[in-house]
């Protein structure tokens, strides 16, 4: 066990009660009000991102996945791109981790309107 710098144990707590957490209340958690967002033309597709994430929930992917897009826009976009770079955003909790470990700057936090 580690000691403080006064050469004493740290303390430990035991007067935590353990529960089991209830997964409806999960499902109605409130996102806080901001995202990741992505600027293309800096990344260097290290994928540093995806592999720093607690969460797993960052994914880069062939454009092949992008298929009967409602816009013509987007497809055109898919098949001109190397890969497609997705957050799960029900997995994200903005911890900002990938934004800190993006070495071209690529990522960011942004705040939303909502």
């Amino acid at each position: 066990m580690g000691k403080t710098d006064k050469g004493e144990h740290p303390l430990i707590y035991d007067d935590y009660t353990v529960q089991e957490v209830d997964p409806n209340w999960l499902q109605e958690r409130v996102k806080p009000k901001r995202h990741i967002g992505l600027t293309a033309e800096l990344c260097i597709m290290c994928r540093a991102c995806e592999d720093v994430c607690p969460w797993e929930c960052i994914f880069m992917m062939s454009p092949s996945i992008i298929r009967d897009a409602d816009k013509q826009s987007v497809m055109t976009l898919a098949e001109q791109s190397a890969s497609v770079f997705i957050i799960d955003d029900n997995e994200c909790t903005r911890c900002a981790i990938c934004v800190e470990r993006c070495p071209s700057d690529a990522l960011w936090l942004g705040r939303t309107d909502q």
